[in-house]
């Protein structure tokens, strides 16, 4: 039986999310940027989980407790990335939804 690896995520950075016209990068991270250092914070994890489980399965000698905690991380990260976009999702269509 042989296991296919897992292939990762890859995301933009988030220096490629420019924030919107008109607004001063002076006032503090737009939400653009906020939304984007998340998901390469999310992408980071999830690599980092990735490569201990890899490690485990290879059999090195790496505390199964680090790689655990790792791996709860992400989930936890993706968990909360997951539920943003569905927030956002929902007031998008609440928006649309909306009579003028």
């Amino acid at each position: 039986m042989t296991l296919s690896p897992v292939v990762p995520i890859v995301l933009a950075p988030p220096t490629a999310i420019e924030a919107a016209p008109g607004i001063d990068a002076a006032q503090g991270p737009s939400f653009g940027r906020w939304l984007g250092q998340g998901l390469a914070d999310l992408g980071a994890s999830l690599e980092r989980a990735d490569a201990g489980a890899r490690a485990v399965a290879a059999g090195e000698d790496l505390p199964v407790h680090e790689v655990m905690l790792a791996m709860e991380q992400a989930r936890l990260k993706l968990q909360l990335a997951v539920e943003v976009r569905n927030r956002v999702v929902e007031a998008y269509q609440n928006l649309t939804n909306m009579q003028l």
